[in-house]
């Protein structure tokens, strides 16, 4: 496939544009059917995710498995995706590869101000219109220093008055206008086909939960290739209405033979917003492609099951019980463990249970023989070394209510 060559000069912007959407192209349409081709690595891959898909839903059956309608038809409608984007070219060709590198183009014409596409040509004869504008704009200069002003122009042979000299706010204009648009549009076409070219490789990932998520990462990145194709190409149909008038206005004052101090100023002032809209436009269009948690805004909710709630109660096992959440609460709760740990450590203390190491029959026989007259004595010692326990604070709680002394003057 034979792409335009780079030549200095003339037709510069129309050669690289021409030449960028050239190799796009190759890379969509050569590069998938070397992708596609029965003996490609990618086909070999291919064939290996299918019957692996295949087997897994085989055992499953095997083991007990009993498929539903909706996964039947589900796992049908993911194999005839696969097969569809890997091996089928005329349709993958009319249903992606010619809506991503072609549909931003008749999008954007659609959208577009009718009073900014009304000049002549098309959009890459309008593109390079502007460069050569730039360029005959340097060649002329501005002709500060001849005192030629027009009406209302405010200039001084002295003094630029700019950030700027003129001559380098002209290049800096026409650097910056081009390595925006070579810029832009070479990020946008190139990603688009090389994104097309891996399609038989991203199809097969479609195929299991575990690798879903790098082929919605594929499918996000061609959604970003057409939005920002559509917005960059509508940022550079306002750029162009802005700037094709005022070169022209300036190149006519400079033939009339007057000066135009303030045009390489505004001129680049100009080329340089335009160029930030750009790359703001693709971040803003790349945030709202790979946007998280869009599948899950568009899930169906549950169906409410047969008891009226919606899903099944959780297992025994998975129900945590939450704990107390008030500080207050904490330290009461604390608190009371610690004195049941303190009335357990006073009940295993010499004399109140059976002793250490007893158990078997040993330890059942010393119990019965000890149960009868020994039961009394031992509830007796329990009941003398546990002190009361009484809840914190009520010691110090007030039995009566407080009176004053003309209340009681009162009911006396």
């Amino acid at each position: 496939m034979a792409c335009p060559q780079i030549l200095t000069g003339g037709e510069f912007v129309t050669r690289v544009v021409t030449h960028i959407d050239c190799q796009a192209r190759y890379l969509g349409s050569y590069g998938y059917s070397a992708l596609s081709d029965p003996g490609s690595f990618a086909a070999t891959a291919m064939a290996g995710l299918l019957t692996l898909f295949v087997a897994i839903w085989g055992f499953r059956i095997a083991f007990g498995f009993v498929p539903q309608g909706r996964d039947v038809m589900g796992d049908v409608l993911k194999v005839g995706i696969v097969l569809t984007l890997a091996f089928s070219w005329p349709a993958f060709r009319t249903v992606v590869h010619d809506l991503v590198l072609d549909g931003p183009a008749q999008i954007a014409t659609a959208l577009a101000n009718p009073g900014a596409t009304s000049a002549g040509g098309n959009f890459i004869e309008r593109l390079q219109g502007v460069d050569n504008g730039i360029l005959a704009l340097i060649d002329q200069g501005t002709g500060r220093w001849s005192q030629q002003l027009l009406e209302g122009q405010a200039g001084n042979a002295s003094f630029a008055g700019t950030a700027l000299q003129d001559d380098a706010a002209l290049g800096w204009a026409r650097l910056i206008y081009l390595a925006g648009l070579i810029g832009s549009l070479g990020l946008l076409r190139l990603l688009a086909g090389l994104l097309l070219a891996l399609a038989p490789l991203a199809a097969g990932l479609l195929l299991f939960e575990a690798t879903r998520g790098i082929f919605a990462g594929w499918l996000r990145g061609l959604v970003l290739t057409v939005f920002g194709s559509v917005g960059v190409t509508a940022i550079l149909a306002v750029e162009l209405a802005v700037l094709e008038p005022f070169l022209r206005d300036a190149l006519l004052v400079r033939a009339n033979g007057y000066a135009a101090p303030s045009a390489p100023i505004e001129l680049f002032a100009i080329v340089a917003g335009f160029t930030m809209v750009q790359l703001l436009g693709i971040w803003l269009l790349a945030k709202v492609a790979f946007m998280r948690g869009w599948p899950e805004a568009l899930r169906l909710p549950a169906l409410p099951a047969a008891d009226g709630f919606g899903g099944a109660p959780a297992p025994a096992m998975q129900r945590i019980t939450i704990g107390p959440v008030n500080r207050a609460e904490r330290i009461a709760q604390n608190v009371e463990n610690r004195m049941r740990f303190e009335d357990r450590r006073l009940m295993r203390l010499p004399g109140n249970t059976a002793p250490a190491g007893s158990s078997g029959m040993a330890g059942a026989a010393a119990g019965a023989r000890t149960s009868g007259s020994g039961a009394a004595a031992s509830a007796n010692r329990s009941e003398a070394r546990t002190p009361s326990l009484e809840r914190l604070g009520n010691s110090y709680r007030r039995s009566s209510h407080a009176r004053s002394l003309s209340s009681r003057r009162r009911d006396t």
